[in-house]
């Protein structure tokens, strides 16, 4: 209910009563304002170390400010630095992909290759098979004529109508101009 009030004017309003009760007394005045000399010091060194509470306390804040900038300054750089790795990321990505992509067609080429030319070798093979089979069957006995001319100068005279011979007559022993004419 009382208001608070200043010790310095509680001291005054308890020693200007006494003082003037007892009447005045030099030492009691002395003490007086002994005692407000001292308050007087007090309230000043309390002002004092207001003052520098009050400039630390301002340091304080103005140190915490600049402190939540370079906060907010080295965000940004991570910010920044996390974006460039992201966009590092993803370019490295697509490299990966493509490199995957180009590996597979690579690899598609080589065993198409393999195939095309087992292909090609087995169609050369089945031609030249074909080739033969058709020159061995063909009408023309020239290949056939030349060896047995070639056998018939090799050979003595004897052992050549044995082996050259395609008559079932000359094995018998007859050449065909030994034979008769109507056989």
């Amino acid at each position: 209910m009382f208001p608070k009030l200043n010790p310095k004017t509680l001291i005054l309003g308890i020693v200007l009563p006494l003082l003037a009760t007892h009447g005045c007394d030099e030492r009691a005045t002395q003490i007086a304002r002994e005692a407000a000399d001292r308050q007087a010091q007090q309230n000043t060194a309390m002002a004092e170390l207001n003052k520098e509470v009050a400039s630390g306390t301002h340091q304080l804040v103005e140190a915490d400010a600049q402190a939540r900038r370079e906060i907010v300054g080295v965000h940004h750089d991570l910010q920044a630095e996390r974006t460039r790795l992201d966009s590092g990321w993803g370019a490295l990505e697509g490299e990966r992909k493509e490199i995957a992509g180009q590996r597979r067609t690579e690899s598609m080429l080589v065993s198409v290759t393999t195939l095309v030319g087992s292909g090609l070798i087995v169609a050369t093979l089945l031609g030249f098979c074909w080739y033969a089979v058709v020159a061995a069957r063909s009408g023309d006995d020239t290949d056939a004529q030349l060896n047995e001319l070639l056998i018939r100068e090799i050979l003595p005279a004897e052992s050549a109508p044995l082996l050259i011979s395609p008559h079932p007559s000359s094995l018998l022993g007859h050449t065909q101009s030994d034979a008769p004419i109507g056989e």
